[in-house]
């Protein structure tokens, strides 16, 4: 019964939305579909200074509402993935090999506004070719650094030993790697940047974003401590705890600093995206606001494409 009310509900949504030609010059629209692709790279603890290209697809989509002829309200949500490693680790950095490396799939929903340098006329198909933009907001984001079980571990007082699950991809949260802290997989975030959107069409525009998340954990990558965990810590006769030794300290060090508990993680995300403006009937609908109706005449479409040769005409 579920499925059918879903299923009903995106029917009579599409309805809605596309029932009425994209062209149609009575209603402004102020609401507005994104969705783009990008890359991701996380800064933190296991992050090798001077690289910038190992990086990560990003996936987003959102919907925006104009506010005021400058100010927009937007929501997003974003999917990403983050890694890091310290194997090939450049001297010349003064960074250190620890044998560490993680790999994390995220979730971000975040909400803020944007703010335009140049205003929208009162017609939306009349706004800038080209109008770079501000943004900020606040968000929540659920991150899973995971990284591959080591194959062997130095006990100490016994000496190497075979792990059984060598090789193997797990969640390192549930490991507990800096005993005694832990730590939530959920973070509030602050999404700061900058972008600018192109005009290709009366209602599309194409946008390019880059911004950074301020965090508010230090756990993206597992690594905060600056020692490592005590072994006492760990009960070796247990298969979790030897695998839960092994994520923590690979390498079998004691005497090497781990992470760098003084400041947060953050990561980067670079955006191009696509942006539809809608129809306001369905919207206001269901929040009372959206497309108003203006009896004003047609004027020729711009935009770097125009997607209709035909000749003007003037509106009832």
């Amino acid at each position: 019964m579920k499925k059918v009310l879903i299923i009903i509900f995106l029917f009579v949504l599409a309805q809605d939305v596309f029932s009425q030609s994209f062209y149609s010059r009575r209603i402004n629209r102020n609401w507005v579909a994104t969705g783009g692709v990008g890359y991701a790279r996380a800064l933190g603890d296991l992050t090798n200074p001077g690289s910038y290209f190992d990086s990560k697809l990003n996936f987003e989509g959102g919907i925006q509402y104009r506010a005021s002829d400058r100010v927009n309200i937007r929501t997003n949500l974003l999917f990403f993935q983050l890694s890091g490693s310290d194997d090939d680790i450049d001297p010349e950095q003064n960074t250190r090999s620890r044998g560490l490396s993680f790999v994390s799939n995220n979730v971000e929903l975040s909400v803020g506004t944007s703010i335009s340098l140049f205003p929208h006329m009162a017609r939306y198909r009349q706004r800038k070719m080209i109008n770079p933009y501000a943004f900020a907001g606040i968000g929540v984001l659920f991150f899973d650094p995971r990284a591959e079980i080591p194959d062997s571990i130095n006990v100490p007082g016994t000496g190497s030993v075979a792990l059984e699950n060598a090789g193997k991809m797990v969640s390192l949260a549930k490991y507990n790697t800096e005993r005694p802290n832990d730590y939530s997989q959920f973070a509030f975030v602050i999404p700061v940047g900058v972008g600018v959107k192109v005009k290709v069409a009366d209602f599309l525009d194409v946008s390019a974003e880059v911004s950074n998340r301020i965090t508010f954990t230090d756990y993206l990558d597992d690594v905060s401590g600056r020692n490592y965990a005590d072994p006492e810590l760990f009960d070796f006769t247990k298969q979790e705890d030897r695998e839960a030794y092994g994520l923590s300290n690979p390498t079998g060090t004691t005497s090497n600093i781990r992470g760098n508990p003084d400041s947060n993680d953050y990561y980067m995300i670079v955006t191009l995206k696509a942006e539809f403006y809608l129809q306001g009937d369905l919207f206001d609908k269901l929040f009372g606001i959206g497309g108003k109706r203006f009896k004003t005449q047609s004027r020729r479409r711009s935009g770097l494409f125009n997607f209709n040769n035909g000749p003007r005409r003037r509106m009832p």
